[in-house]
C-alpha cells in the first residue's frame, strides 16, 4: 500500500510528463505567439490521450475496459490541457507532476481506480 503511492509518482506521473509537457512543450513556450502555443497545448494533450489506448492494447491489456472508455478519455484531455497549461505558465514540470500524480492517487485509492484496471 506505501509502495503503490511512490511507484504512481514514477510512472504514470513523472515519465508521462517528461515525454507530454517537457519534450514536446518548449521551455521558451512563452516567446511563442498564440496560436503556436494552443498548437503545443493541443498536439502534446492529443499525444497524450491517444498514448492511454494504446497502452492498454499493448502493455496493460486489464485496463482496456476504462482506458477506452470515451469518459475516462474526456477526463484524460482535461488532465492533459491542465497539466499543459500549468508547465507553460510555471516553466516548471513538477507543477504538473503534482497535479498528475494527485489525480492518480485519487482516482486510484478514493475513487476505485485500481479495481478497475486491475480486473
Amino acid at each position: 500500500m506505501c509502495v503503490l503511492p511512490i511507484t504512481l509518482f514514477v510512472f504514470p506521473s513523472l515519465l508521462e510528463e517528461i515525454v507530454f509537457r517537457g519534450l514536446l512543450i518548449p521551455q521558451n513556450i512563452d516567446k511563442k505567439a498564440g496560436f503556436e502555443k494552443a498548437l503545443y497545448l493541443l498536439i502534446s494533450t492529443l499525444l497524450f490521450v491517444l498514448w492511454h489506448p494504446f497502452n492498454a492494447f499493448t502493455m496493460n491489456t486489464g485496463a482496456q475496459g476504462v482506458f477506452f472508455n470515451p469518459h475516462f478519455l474526456f477526463i484524460v484531455t482535461l488532465l492533459g490541457l491542465t497539466c499543459g497549461y500549468t508547465y507553460m505558465h510555471s516553466k516548471s514540470l513538477w507543477v504538473p507532476v503534482l497535479i498528475h500524480w494527485t489525480t492518480v492517487v485519487v482516482w486510484v485509492f478514493l475513487l476505485g481506480g485500481r479495481n478497475l484496471v486491475l480486473q
